[in-house]
């Protein structure tokens, strides 16, 4: 693709081509949710690690890294597994999970983050997934409504309390 085209491509990640622009999108996400919760690390803290998680919930439950290629450049990415469940006996039945989903803030207001999405509900789809779920900061007011113009419903909310760790 040349440098002067402007059409976005969706596309599997390609490790070796990929990884560094991935990496560079992973870290930006995560400062940017840092914003919001400070308790949250430093991108570059956590990357080599994150990498090699979703790499291993990717294989571990079916799953798949999708990049977003806008003028030659990786602009975005989602990460989908197609089954997975959790752990507790009262919710047991399989759900395909979005792990990340992410436009750099240059490239948003294009329907990349649309397209992502749909390529993600794609897979699961073909790869057997009834339902699709995902997690959302509380104070990402952006991305909750972006969730919900696209079909997502609240389904459980975790609520959080910092603690005085003064002594009793």
């Amino acid at each position: 693709m040349s440098a002067t085209d402007t059409s976005v491509i969706i596309c599997t990640y390609d490790s070796l081509a990929d990884l560094k622009a991935l990496r560079a999108c992973i870290i930006e996400q995560q400062e940017f949710h840092r914003a919001l919760e400070s308790s949250w690390p430093e991108g570059n803290a956590i990357i080599d690690d994150y990498v090699i998680y979703l790499e291993k919930q990717c294989v571990r439950h079916d799953g798949r890294v999708i990049v977003a290629e806008y003028g030659g450049e990786v602009v975005g990415f989602v990460c989908v597994v197609a089954s997975t469940n959790n752990e507790s006996p009262d919710d047991p039945a399989p759900f395909a999970w979005v792990h990340d989903i992410f436009v750099k803030p240059a490239h948003r207001r294009r329907h990349i983050a649309t397209k992502l999405m749909s390529e993600a509900e794609s897979f699961a789809r073909a790869h057997g997934a009834h339902v699709l779920r995902l997690g959302v900061l509380a104070r990402n007011v952006v991305a909750s409504s972006f969730y919900r113009e696209h079909g997502f419903r609240e389904y459980a909310s975790v609520l959080s309390k910092t603690l005085d760790t003064g002594s009793y």
